[in-house]
Protein backbone atom coordinates (compact mmCIF):
# COMPACT_ATOMS: atom_id res chain seq x y z
CA UNK A 1 0.00 0.00 0.00
CA UNK A 2 1.06 3.61 -0.85
CA UNK A 3 2.85 5.35 2.16
CA UNK A 4 2.63 9.21 2.95
CA UNK A 5 4.45 11.02 6.20
CA UNK A 6 2.01 13.81 6.68
CA UNK A 7 3.24 16.47 8.84
CA UNK A 8 0.91 19.58 9.92
CA UNK A 9 -2.42 17.52 10.00
CA UNK A 10 -3.53 19.63 12.73
CA UNK A 11 -2.59 23.14 10.77
CA UNK A 12 -5.02 24.81 7.93
CA UNK A 13 -3.10 23.54 5.05
CA UNK A 14 -2.30 20.22 6.56
CA UNK A 15 -5.86 19.37 7.53
CA UNK A 16 -7.41 20.92 4.48
CA UNK A 17 -5.27 18.85 2.44
CA UNK A 18 -5.63 15.88 4.77
CA UNK A 19 -9.56 15.81 4.04
CA UNK A 20 -9.19 16.14 0.18
CA UNK A 21 -6.50 12.78 0.14
CA UNK A 22 -8.86 11.13 2.08
CA UNK A 23 -11.83 12.16 -0.03
CA UNK A 24 -9.79 11.80 -3.16
CA UNK A 25 -7.88 8.89 -2.46
CA UNK A 26 -8.96 6.44 0.18
CA UNK A 27 -6.73 3.73 -1.00
CA UNK A 28 -3.52 5.69 0.19
CA UNK A 29 -2.19 4.72 3.89
CA UNK A 30 -1.19 8.29 5.39
CA UNK A 31 0.58 8.78 8.41
CA UNK A 32 0.54 11.82 10.17
CA UNK A 33 2.83 13.08 12.88
CA UNK A 34 0.72 14.68 15.23
CA UNK A 35 2.77 15.91 18.74
CA UNK A 36 -0.65 16.62 20.93
CA UNK A 37 -2.20 13.84 21.71
CA UNK A 38 -5.80 15.03 22.00
CA UNK A 39 -6.05 16.58 18.36
CA UNK A 40 -4.38 13.05 16.93
CA UNK A 41 -7.88 11.90 18.51
CA UNK A 42 -9.54 13.97 16.71
CA UNK A 43 -8.23 13.69 13.19
CA UNK A 44 -8.80 10.33 14.42
CA UNK A 45 -11.98 10.28 14.89
CA UNK A 46 -12.41 12.14 11.53
CA UNK A 47 -10.45 10.01 9.56
CA UNK A 48 -10.36 6.66 10.76
CA UNK A 49 -8.08 5.19 7.55
CA UNK A 50 -5.52 7.64 9.14
CA UNK A 51 -2.67 6.09 11.14
CA UNK A 52 -1.65 8.84 14.45
CA UNK A 53 2.37 9.05 14.99
CA UNK A 54 2.64 10.20 18.36
CA UNK A 55 5.48 12.58 17.92
CA UNK A 56 6.65 16.16 16.48
CA UNK A 57 9.23 17.88 14.71
CA UNK A 58 12.30 17.76 17.38
CA UNK A 59 11.63 13.72 17.70
CA UNK A 60 14.91 13.15 14.95
CA UNK A 61 14.78 9.37 15.52
CA UNK A 62 11.03 9.13 14.89
CA UNK A 63 10.58 11.79 11.73
CA UNK A 64 13.78 10.10 10.37
CA UNK A 65 12.45 6.36 10.48
CA UNK A 66 8.91 7.35 9.21
CA UNK A 67 10.07 9.32 6.46
CA UNK A 68 12.27 6.75 5.36
CA UNK A 69 9.49 4.29 5.39
CA UNK A 70 7.21 6.87 3.67
CA UNK A 71 7.20 7.09 -0.38
CA UNK A 72 6.09 10.20 -0.16
CA UNK A 73 6.82 13.03 2.70
CA UNK A 74 4.68 15.98 2.98
CA UNK A 75 6.45 18.56 4.98
CA UNK A 76 3.59 21.22 5.84
CA UNK A 77 4.27 21.44 9.42
CA UNK A 78 6.51 24.69 9.01
CA UNK A 79 8.30 26.49 6.53
CA UNK A 80 10.85 27.75 8.61
CA UNK A 81 11.96 24.74 10.75
CA UNK A 82 15.77 23.95 9.69
CA UNK A 83 16.69 20.95 12.01
CA UNK A 84 13.30 18.52 10.88
CA UNK A 85 14.19 19.41 6.97
CA UNK A 86 17.98 17.91 7.28
CA UNK A 87 16.91 14.96 9.33
CA UNK A 88 13.88 14.27 6.33
CA UNK A 89 16.78 15.01 3.63
CA UNK A 90 19.28 12.19 6.15
CA UNK A 91 16.46 9.37 6.36
CA UNK A 92 15.87 9.86 2.26
CA UNK A 93 19.40 9.41 1.73
CA UNK A 94 19.29 6.35 3.20
CA UNK A 95 17.06 4.61 1.08
CA UNK A 96 18.02 2.23 -1.74
CA UNK A 97 18.75 3.86 -4.98
CA UNK A 98 17.93 0.81 -6.44
CA UNK A 99 14.02 1.68 -5.13
CA UNK A 100 11.56 3.74 -6.27
CA UNK A 101 12.83 7.26 -5.66
CA UNK A 102 11.46 8.83 -2.63
CA UNK A 103 9.05 12.45 -3.00
CA UNK A 104 9.49 14.81 -0.69
CA UNK A 105 6.96 18.31 -1.05
CA UNK A 106 8.02 20.71 0.84
CA UNK A 107 5.94 23.60 1.92
CA UNK A 108 7.21 27.53 1.74
CA UNK A 109 5.65 30.93 1.65
CA UNK A 110 5.53 33.50 -1.13
CA UNK A 111 7.43 36.11 1.55
CA UNK A 112 10.45 34.14 -0.03
CA UNK A 113 9.40 36.30 -3.36
CA UNK A 114 9.93 39.71 -1.24
CA UNK A 115 13.59 38.63 0.55
CA UNK A 116 14.98 41.81 -1.15
CA UNK A 117 12.67 43.96 -0.27
CA UNK A 118 13.17 43.08 3.53
CA UNK A 119 16.43 43.49 3.25
CA UNK A 120 16.26 46.93 2.14
CA UNK A 121 16.10 49.05 5.36
CA UNK A 122 15.76 52.36 3.30
CA UNK A 123 12.27 50.94 1.81
CA UNK A 124 9.03 51.83 3.02
CA UNK A 125 6.34 49.22 3.85
CA UNK A 126 3.24 49.71 1.64
CA UNK A 127 4.95 50.51 -1.43
CA UNK A 128 4.39 48.63 -5.02
CA UNK A 129 6.71 47.26 -7.50
CA UNK A 130 5.98 46.07 -11.14
CA UNK A 131 8.25 42.88 -10.80
CA UNK A 132 5.63 39.64 -11.43
CA UNK A 133 7.25 36.67 -10.90
CA UNK A 134 6.37 33.35 -12.64
CA UNK A 135 7.65 29.51 -12.21
CA UNK A 136 8.27 28.75 -15.45
CA UNK A 137 10.04 31.32 -17.84
CA UNK A 138 11.27 33.50 -14.52
CA UNK A 139 12.28 29.97 -12.30
CA UNK A 140 15.67 31.26 -12.38
CA UNK A 141 15.25 34.69 -11.07
CA UNK A 142 13.21 32.60 -8.42
CA UNK A 143 16.23 30.85 -7.42
CA UNK A 144 18.44 33.52 -7.85
CA UNK A 145 16.53 35.38 -5.26
CA UNK A 146 16.74 32.46 -2.40
CA UNK A 147 20.18 31.81 -3.06
CA UNK A 148 21.46 35.66 -2.71
CA UNK A 149 19.47 35.42 0.66
CA UNK A 150 20.82 33.29 3.18
CA UNK A 151 17.67 33.81 5.88
CA UNK A 152 15.87 31.52 3.43
CA UNK A 153 17.28 28.62 4.87
CA UNK A 154 14.63 25.73 4.29
CA UNK A 155 14.06 26.94 0.76
CA UNK A 156 18.06 27.34 0.22
CA UNK A 157 18.04 23.63 2.01
CA UNK A 158 15.96 22.36 -0.56
CA UNK A 159 17.67 23.84 -3.39
CA UNK A 160 20.85 22.05 -2.67
CA UNK A 161 18.92 19.16 -2.01
CA UNK A 162 17.54 19.33 -5.86
CA UNK A 163 21.29 20.56 -7.09
CA UNK A 164 23.34 17.66 -4.99
CA UNK A 165 20.69 14.67 -4.23
CA UNK A 166 19.23 14.40 -7.59
CA UNK A 167 17.83 10.92 -6.96
CA UNK A 168 15.37 12.45 -4.70
CA UNK A 169 12.38 14.05 -6.06
CA UNK A 170 11.53 17.57 -4.26
CA UNK A 171 9.39 20.03 -4.75
CA UNK A 172 8.70 23.08 -2.96
CA UNK A 173 5.31 24.94 -3.10
CA UNK A 174 5.08 28.49 -2.19
CA UNK A 175 1.82 29.53 -1.80
CA UNK A 176 0.72 33.28 -1.05
CA UNK A 177 -2.23 34.78 0.83
CA UNK A 178 -4.12 31.91 1.56
CA UNK A 179 -8.04 32.28 1.78
CA UNK A 180 -11.15 30.16 2.55
CA UNK A 181 -12.38 27.55 5.61
CA UNK A 182 -10.67 24.87 5.62
CA UNK A 183 -11.81 21.58 5.52
CA UNK A 184 -9.41 19.55 8.78
CA UNK A 185 -11.19 19.21 12.09
CA UNK A 186 -8.60 21.70 14.23
CA UNK A 187 -7.82 24.60 12.48
CA UNK A 188 -9.88 25.87 9.30
CA UNK A 189 -8.75 29.57 9.66
CA UNK A 190 -6.11 31.23 7.35
CA UNK A 191 -3.77 34.49 8.89
CA UNK A 192 -3.66 37.30 6.77
CA UNK A 193 -7.16 38.31 6.25
CA UNK A 194 -9.00 37.12 8.94
CA UNK A 195 -6.44 39.18 11.15
CA UNK A 196 -6.64 42.33 9.35
CA UNK A 197 -10.30 41.68 9.98
CA UNK A 198 -9.97 41.00 13.27
CA UNK A 199 -7.69 43.78 14.27
CA UNK A 200 -9.98 46.25 11.84
CA UNK A 201 -13.42 45.08 13.77
CA UNK A 202 -11.69 45.65 17.51
CA UNK A 203 -10.06 48.89 16.79
CA UNK A 204 -13.11 50.10 14.68
CA UNK A 205 -11.40 51.20 11.56
CA UNK A 206 -9.74 50.52 8.81
CA UNK A 207 -6.03 50.12 8.69
CA UNK A 208 -3.57 49.62 5.75
CA UNK A 209 0.17 49.03 6.31
CA UNK A 210 1.74 52.43 4.66
CA UNK A 211 -0.14 53.61 1.59
CA UNK A 212 -1.33 50.24 0.80
CA UNK A 213 -0.17 49.22 -2.94
CA UNK A 214 1.64 46.59 -1.88
CA UNK A 215 0.45 43.36 -3.65
CA UNK A 216 0.39 39.84 -3.04
CA UNK A 217 -0.95 37.13 -5.28
CA UNK A 218 -3.92 34.46 -3.47
CA UNK A 219 -5.11 31.26 -3.53
CA UNK A 220 -7.94 29.27 -1.74
CA UNK A 221 -7.30 27.01 0.43
CA UNK A 222 -8.91 23.67 -1.62
CA UNK A 223 -7.31 24.93 -4.74
CA UNK A 224 -3.73 24.78 -3.11
CA UNK A 225 -4.67 21.40 -1.81
CA UNK A 226 -5.89 20.07 -4.80
CA UNK A 227 -2.38 20.79 -6.43
CA UNK A 228 -0.44 19.22 -3.72
CA UNK A 229 -2.49 16.32 -4.22
CA UNK A 230 -1.84 16.66 -8.15
CA UNK A 231 1.64 16.57 -7.59
CA UNK A 232 1.27 13.36 -4.85
CA UNK A 233 -0.30 11.76 -7.59
CA UNK A 234 2.09 12.36 -9.79
CA UNK A 235 4.77 11.17 -7.63
CA UNK A 236 2.73 7.81 -6.69
CA UNK A 237 2.67 7.30 -10.62
CA UNK A 238 6.30 6.73 -10.75
CA UNK A 239 6.78 9.86 -12.78
CA UNK A 240 10.42 11.78 -12.54
CA UNK A 241 9.92 14.54 -14.82
CA UNK A 242 12.18 17.23 -14.13
CA UNK A 243 9.74 19.71 -15.19
CA UNK A 244 8.14 18.77 -11.93
CA UNK A 245 10.75 17.39 -9.83
CA UNK A 246 14.06 18.37 -8.86
CA UNK A 247 15.74 21.87 -9.64
CA UNK A 248 12.50 23.17 -11.37
CA UNK A 249 9.93 21.55 -8.89
CA UNK A 250 9.66 25.34 -7.20
CA UNK A 251 5.58 25.74 -7.94
CA UNK A 252 3.66 29.30 -7.28
CA UNK A 253 0.26 28.98 -6.75
CA UNK A 254 -1.12 32.64 -7.46
CA UNK A 255 -3.41 32.87 -10.76
CA UNK A 256 -4.84 36.49 -8.98
CA UNK A 257 -4.26 39.19 -6.86
CA UNK A 258 -5.33 42.22 -5.00
CA UNK A 259 -3.54 44.71 -3.57
CA UNK A 260 -3.36 45.43 0.31
CA UNK A 261 -4.96 48.96 0.01
CA UNK A 262 -7.75 47.34 -2.04
CA UNK A 263 -8.26 44.61 0.98
CA UNK A 264 -8.48 46.99 3.50
CA UNK A 265 -11.24 48.83 1.58
CA UNK A 266 -13.23 45.61 1.09
CA UNK A 267 -12.67 44.90 4.44
CA UNK A 268 -13.98 47.93 5.99
CA UNK A 269 -16.94 48.07 3.86
CA UNK A 270 -17.80 44.76 4.37
CA UNK A 271 -17.71 45.86 7.88
CA UNK A 272 -19.39 49.06 7.72
CA UNK A 273 -22.66 46.98 5.88
CA UNK A 274 -22.73 44.90 8.73
CA UNK A 275 -23.16 47.88 10.97
CA UNK A 276 -19.77 46.68 12.92
CA UNK A 277 -17.84 50.67 11.96
CA UNK A 278 -18.88 54.01 12.52
CA UNK A 279 -17.62 55.24 9.05
CA UNK A 280 -15.03 53.95 6.39
CA UNK A 281 -12.37 55.64 7.37
CA UNK A 282 -8.71 53.72 6.68
CA UNK A 283 -5.65 54.57 9.15
CA UNK A 284 -2.46 54.28 7.38
CA UNK A 285 0.18 52.56 9.42
CA UNK A 286 4.14 53.01 9.33
CA UNK A 287 6.39 49.55 10.10
CA UNK A 288 6.07 49.92 13.83
CA UNK A 289 2.32 50.17 14.12
CA UNK A 290 2.15 47.51 11.44
CA UNK A 291 3.86 45.15 13.52
CA UNK A 292 2.23 45.91 16.77
CA UNK A 293 -1.20 45.79 15.54
CA UNK A 294 -1.03 42.62 12.75
CA UNK A 295 0.78 39.54 13.19
CA UNK A 296 4.24 40.32 10.87
CA UNK A 297 2.64 43.53 10.08
CA UNK A 298 5.34 45.19 7.38
CA UNK A 299 5.73 41.68 6.19
CA UNK A 300 3.26 39.85 5.84
CA UNK A 301 0.95 43.33 4.34
CA UNK A 302 3.73 45.45 3.49
CA UNK A 303 5.46 43.90 0.75
CA UNK A 304 5.12 42.41 -2.30
CA UNK A 305 4.66 38.88 -3.64
CA UNK A 306 3.54 39.13 -6.79
CA UNK A 307 3.21 36.13 -8.98
CA UNK A 308 2.01 33.25 -11.77
CA UNK A 309 1.22 30.13 -11.04
CA UNK A 310 2.37 29.12 -14.76
CA UNK A 311 4.22 25.19 -13.87
CA UNK A 312 1.23 23.89 -12.03
CA UNK A 313 -0.96 25.18 -14.74
CA UNK A 314 1.07 23.24 -17.72
CA UNK A 315 2.93 20.42 -16.02
CA UNK A 316 -0.20 19.37 -13.79
CA UNK A 317 -3.19 20.51 -15.19
CA UNK A 318 -4.10 22.50 -12.26
CA UNK A 319 -6.70 25.30 -12.44
CA UNK A 320 -8.45 28.07 -9.51
CA UNK A 321 -11.66 26.67 -9.28
CA UNK A 322 -12.87 28.36 -6.32
CA UNK A 323 -14.52 31.94 -5.87
CA UNK A 324 -11.82 35.13 -5.84
CA UNK A 325 -10.95 36.67 -2.41
CA UNK A 326 -12.87 39.62 -3.26
CA UNK A 327 -16.36 37.14 -2.74
CA UNK A 328 -15.07 35.77 0.22
CA UNK A 329 -14.08 38.72 2.48
CA UNK A 330 -17.11 39.54 3.40
CA UNK A 331 -17.91 35.88 5.01
CA UNK A 332 -14.13 36.40 6.85
CA UNK A 333 -15.96 39.60 8.21
CA UNK A 334 -18.88 38.29 9.69
CA UNK A 335 -16.97 35.20 11.05
CA UNK A 336 -14.33 37.22 12.82
CA UNK A 337 -17.18 39.35 13.81
CA UNK A 338 -18.96 36.03 15.62
CA UNK A 339 -15.71 35.25 17.17
CA UNK A 340 -15.62 38.47 18.94
CA UNK A 341 -18.96 38.14 19.76
CA UNK A 342 -20.16 41.29 17.78
CA UNK A 343 -22.62 39.44 15.78
CA UNK A 344 -25.30 36.24 16.72
CA UNK A 345 -24.23 33.52 15.22
CA UNK A 346 -27.94 32.57 14.66
CA UNK A 347 -28.77 32.64 10.81
CA UNK A 348 -25.11 32.78 10.42
CA UNK A 349 -23.71 29.73 8.07
CA UNK A 350 -19.91 29.32 6.86
CA UNK A 351 -20.15 28.16 3.54
CA UNK A 352 -17.73 24.69 3.06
Amino acid sequence: MTGILLTGASGYIGGDLLHLLAKSHPEYRVRALIRDTAKGDVIKKKFSQVQIVDGGLDDTELLAREAKDADVVLHLAATGHLSSVKTIHQALLEKSTTQTPPYWIQISGASALAAAELADQTRSPGTGTDIVWNDLDGIDAIRSIIKDHPSRAVDNYMLSVADETSHIKSAIVMPPIIYGRGRGPINQRSIQIPELAKATLKLQRGLQVGSGQSRWGNVHIQDLSQLIVKLVENALEGRQDKSVWGSNGIFLTSLRELSFGEISRRITSAAYDLDLLPNKSIDQLNKEQSNELLPHGAVLYGTNARSQAQRAEKFLGWKAENLDLEHEIPLVVAQEACGLGLMDKKGFTPRI
